[in-house]
């Protein structure tokens, strides 16, 4: 009995016979007796990638500040004012129509407001909007454009010696070309070289952005975008022969801009402190009567 529980023992302590312990001498042959054991794990899936593309930002949607669509369409809409106004103007200086003067100031506008949108776009991108066409630009604005344009019509049309009207005289006509020219320049070009620093806006409180910018037209003149703004708009009522509404902008410029930069400036004080009262010093804002 004992030898025979001896034999018992030793074989309790061999492996079970149904499972064969001699390595599969078959490579590349399947026993399934063995090859459970050499399927190998399965593999982890790689993370996903990250986006290589930028997000979209939400105000370029419609309906938002910088939707592309309204850009798209204020752009197209200016576009065909400026070029059918300026067909319009060559055709009627052609057969020396004065109204031409009513289709000149259409051109000019249109371009005027292209020139917004596409000086800040250029050189301030982060804050370019659909109201940097400056479209928007306040109940005042829309008036003064629409009486100077129907003040053109009426006189050119039912008034036609002009004897008492400033477009009767070639030199004054020439003389508001070049003022426009001047202004139109001098306010794009000012928006270029403030650069970030230029905001249709005025700001209330200084950003990290917001440097006194003393170079370029700067060097001489404060606030050359307003005396741009100030001389562009006497010029085209030079051009377009409106007495009556070159003195109504006159005076209505002037005491826009004269409030305008008395605000801004007591900002940029504080913002600036004395580097801006000794720059102020040292230079000229270009509008009659506002040091």
């Amino acid at each position: 009995m004992a030898r025979l529980s001896g034999q018992l023992g030793r074989q309790s302590d061999a492996p079970n016979g149904s499972w064969n312990t001699t390595p599969p001498t078959n490579q590349g042959r399947f026993d399934p007796q063995t090859d459970h054991d050499n399927v190998p794990p399965p593999e982890e899936a790689p993370p996903p990638k990250a986006s290589s593309q930028p997000s979209l930002d939400p105000e370029t949607l419609p309906h938002k500040s910088k939707s592309f669509s309204g850009i798209a369409v204020r752009a197209f809409l200016l576009g065909e004012v400026c070029a059918s106004s300026a067909l319009a103007t060559a055709y009627l200086l052609y057969f020396s129509n004065p109204l031409w003067r009513a289709s000149f100031f259409l051109a000019s506008l249109s371009l005027f407001h292209f020139l917004e949108f596409w000086t800040t776009a250029r050189y301030n991108t982060r804050h370019v909007g659909v109201t940097a066409f400056l479209l928007n630009n306040g109940t005042a604005y829309t008036i003064a454009h629409s009486a100077a344009f129907v003040e053109c019509v009426v006189v050119n049309y039912l008034f036609l010696d002009r004897k008492w009207s400033l477009g009767a005289s070639r030199i004054l006509t020439i003389v508001g070309l070049l003022v426009m020219v001047t202004g139109q320049v001098a306010r794009s070009t000012a928006m270029a070289q403030a650069g970030k620093s230029f905001n249709h806006i005025v700001q209330t409180k200084r950003s990290d952005e917001h440097t006194l910018i003393t170079h370029g037209l700067y060097a001489y003149l404060r606030h050359p975008s307003y005396f741009g703004f100030f001389w562009w708009g006497l010029g085209t009522q030079l051009v377009m022969g409106n007495a009556f509404c070159f003195l109504g902008y006159a005076v209505i410029l002037w005491r826009f801009f004269d409030h305008r930069i008395s605000k801004e400036e007591e900002f940029l004080v504080d913002f600036f402190g004395k580097e801006y009262e000794e720059y102020k010093q040292r230079t000229t804002v270009g509008i009659p009567f506002i040091r």
